[in-house]
């Protein structure tokens, strides 16, 4: 099992932002896939991404209630947190066959949790 701890609050994906007939994500959501994929980096240290199939369990610790509007989609959360994830920790994230996700609140500590393990058939 693979343990992926990424400090600070969750950032869920956002829409990308068009310019100039070019598409582009905003700063805040850049700097933190970038900080997804340095935890990612840390947490395989010298291993291959996985190649086979995987499930993950995903903890959110946010600032706001769960249900708050400010708390952001989960599939939005998933994108982000899974897009830092690609080709680190696996190929893809098409891999993922199977994906638990909670919200919790923290205040004090909020962070993202993530758990990838091997699908075993």
């Amino acid at each position: 099992m693979i343990k992926i701890l990424i400090e600070g609050e969750p950032i869920p994906a956002a829409r990308p932002r068009f310019s100039h007939g070019h598409a582009y994500q905003p700063k805040h959501n850049r700097e933190y896939r970038e900080r997804v994929t340095n935890a990612a980096r840390s947490a395989m240290g010298s291993k291959a991404p996985l190649t086979g199939a995987i499930a993950a369990v995903v903890k959110l610790y946010r600032k706001y209630k769960p249900t708050s509007r400010l708390s952001g989609d989960v599939d939005n959360h998933l994108k982000a947190l899974f897009d830092g994830c690609n080709k680190v920790v696996f190929v893809d994230d098409a891999q993922i066959t199977k994906c638990v996700v909670e919200k919790f609140l923290d205040k004090t500590n909020p962070r993202a949790e993530i758990e990838i393990s091997e699908v075993v058939t």
